[in-house]
């Protein structure tokens, strides 16, 4: 309840407000759940995103806002609808469906969210981001130093995963990949790589004398040993790619290149002297990645497909469920790949609906690089393409706290269309493209 009221209030004080307030209980999420062995511990951040939602819709929206939500809501109700309707196909236990129809769709209504989503707000967030991942960081450094048995319970049947990844080798001895505050490591550094595009353009937008510049310089440098601590080896491609693309000179204003210069020594001497932060150099060994992305892509589908067309039910094809409702499961189908999961669970017609939702997302056109917030948005809809092009390599992409939030958001932002801004003597006005102006005023 505490979480309900927390959003609820803050969104509608600002829309910024509610979604720092929500991606803050989300970073907590998981060592909350961890240390908290009741069944309502797993729906903190569910109420905290109910509270975000409920709030949103009760606000007052304006044309310019009407403008952007145009565009998303066909394809919105759509991805809504399906699972809403396969809901009522009784292929599995009712919680069971219920769990699934939440990993469904529970946090599509981001895409909206990041629809409405304003310069200012995005500027504020960018602040709020900075904040949550040093403190993230400071959490991840104490679980080196004192272990990560001292943060998480051991006993605590949600913490198997974190206590199973103590393949980080060094000094002759294994250790624990690092969860931070998180539901694991690769949670951990999926969100500090989700926060990238915001916090470089939130960084672009502050100006010298900006008491924020600093410590947004300081939030990327945590962010990225944040990746390399984790232990979590699929987050740094990512990682670098947004790194090298956000210091290319297009669109970055106000922005030295010695920042990214510094930014990158301090890194790699931190990763140099720092064991922990080294296993991703085992992504040198070929022959496994060879064989995890082997393992992962080549599930066949058509069998798939011709087994469940319309799928399992929702639930069944591999939506993350609590221990205790794991045994309500029936003829579960469990595969490493977000596509086929999708399947599984919503059929045939639901996973092209998702494929025609991606590719009309990579088609959206990018605001010109005058625009002030050109970086930002490349580098969210190039977040959001190395997501959707890697969920063949797991599954989660749908229903993980907070990082699904967060990238259905950025998604939500880039689809939407850029307003024109005018400065008239000091100040600006936003208004709307002509090209939709009428049709939303009509």
């Amino acid at each position: 309840m505490t979480s309900f009221t927390v959003c609820f209030v803050a969104t509608r004080r600002a829309i910024w407000a509610g979604v720092a307030a929500t991606m803050s209980i989300g970073y907590a999420y998981g060592i909350l759940r961890g240390n908290i062995q009741q069944a309502a511990s797993h729906f903190i951040y569910d109420a905290g995103a109910i509270g975000l939602y409920l709030a949103a819709l009760t606000r007052h929206l304006s044309p310019l806002v009407k403008c952007k939500l145009r565009p998303l809501m066909p394809w919105f109700l759509c991805l809504v609808g399906w699972p809403i309707l396969m809901f009522f196909v009784p292929a599995q236990d009712l919680m069971v469906q219920l769990v699934g129809l939440r990993g469904n769709i529970f946090f599509l209504p981001f895409l909206l969210i990041g629809a409405m989503m304003n310069g200012r707000a995005c500027r504020q967030l960018a602040r709020a981001l900075a904040v949550l991942n040093t403190v993230a960081l400071a959490f991840a450094i104490a679980e080196v130093v004192f272990g990560v048995e001292h943060f998480y319970a051991a006993a605590n049947p949600v913490n198997l995963t974190i206590f199973r990844s103590n393949d980080v080798v060094y000094g002759g001895e294994s250790h624990y990949r690092i969860p931070a505050t998180f539901v694991s490591s690769a949670s951990y550094a999926s969100n500090m790589v989700a926060s990238l595009p915001l916090l470089i353009a939130g960084l672009i937008h502050e100006n010298r004398q900006s008491r924020w510049r600093y410590p947004i310089i300081c939030a990327l440098t945590f962010t990225a040993a944040g990746v390399f601590l984790s232990g979590s080896r699929s987050a740094v491609a990512p990682l670098l790619i947004l790194g090298i693309f956000g210091a290319l000179p297009r669109g970055t204003r106000n922005l030295p290149r010695g920042v990214w210069m510094g930014l990158a020594l301090v890194i790699a001497a931190a990763v140099a002297v720092t064991p922990q932060m080294q296993r991703f150099v085992t992504l040198g060994d070929t022959d496994y990645v060879v064989r995890r992305i082997h393992g992962s892509i080549s599930q066949n589908f058509i069998s798939l497909a011709i087994e469940y067309p319309m799928g399992n039910g929702l639930g069944g094809g591999g939506t993350s469920l609590p221990y205790f409702l794991q045994d309500r499961l029936s003829n579960p189908v469990v595969l490493e790949n977000e596509y086929a999961r999708i399947m599984a669970e919503q059929g045939i017609p639901g996973l092209l609906l998702w494929l025609g939702f991606i590719i009309w997302l990579t088609m959206r056109p990018l605001p010109p690089d005058t625009s002030p917030w050109y970086k930002g948005k490349s580098l969210a809809r190039l977040f959001c393409l190395i997501s959707f092009a890697t969920a063949p390599l797991g599954i989660g992409m749908l229903d993980a706290i907070p990082s699904t939030g967060m990238l259905l958001m950025l998604a939500g932002w880039i689809a939407a269309p850029e307003p024109i801004i005018v400065t008239i003597g000091k100040q600006e006005r936003t208004n709307l493209p002509p090209a939709v102006e009428a049709a939303v005023t009509a």
